[in-house]
């Protein structure tokens, strides 16, 4: 089996197991950080997962809403990279929390919205089992 170069956009279809492999062991830093975990990548949608640890909790017992946010920045930077095959950084991100998360696991998946030479926007949902916790819209700057 061949590996894609992973520094080349990815088109509509999608890694193998053996290139998410490759791509989660390049995702180190921050990603690794929050424990997530790209379960999908294409151009046209990625996944992922954080499994919810103490540390993400505030202290009501709840998942802290930054850890949303940062999932939000996390895979929306990461699809805007492998879809346009060059750095990018941040210029807005909104996200909106809607329910509560005290266990288990928070699944997302971003999509894009824009995808332009120089912007993208992207929309993650994130979920708990089939329960809509949180939304962010992600724009993004391409760097030339």
């Amino acid at each position: 089996m061949t590996l894609r170069d992973l520094n080349q956009p990815v088109g509509p279809e999608p890694l193998n197991d053996a290139e998410l492999a490759a791509l989660n062991a390049e995702n180190t830093g921050f990603a690794q950080h929050i424990g997530m975990v790209i379960t999908y990548c294409s151009s046209e949608r990625l996944e992922c997962y954080v499994d919810v640890e103490p540390h993400h909790l505030q202290a009501a017992g709840i998942v802290n809403g930054g850890v949303y946010a940062s999932i939000g920045e996390t895979l929306g930077s990461a699809a805007a990279i492998v879809t346009s095959g060059k750095l990018v950084v941040g210029m807005s991100n909104n996200t909106d929390l809607l329910s509560s998360v005290t266990q288990g696991r928070i699944e997302a998946v971003a999509t894009p919205v824009h995808v332009g030479r120089s912007t993208h926007l992207w929309r993650i949902e994130m979920r708990n089992g089939d329960k809509l916790v949180a939304v962010t819209n992600l724009k993004l700057m391409i760097l030339s």
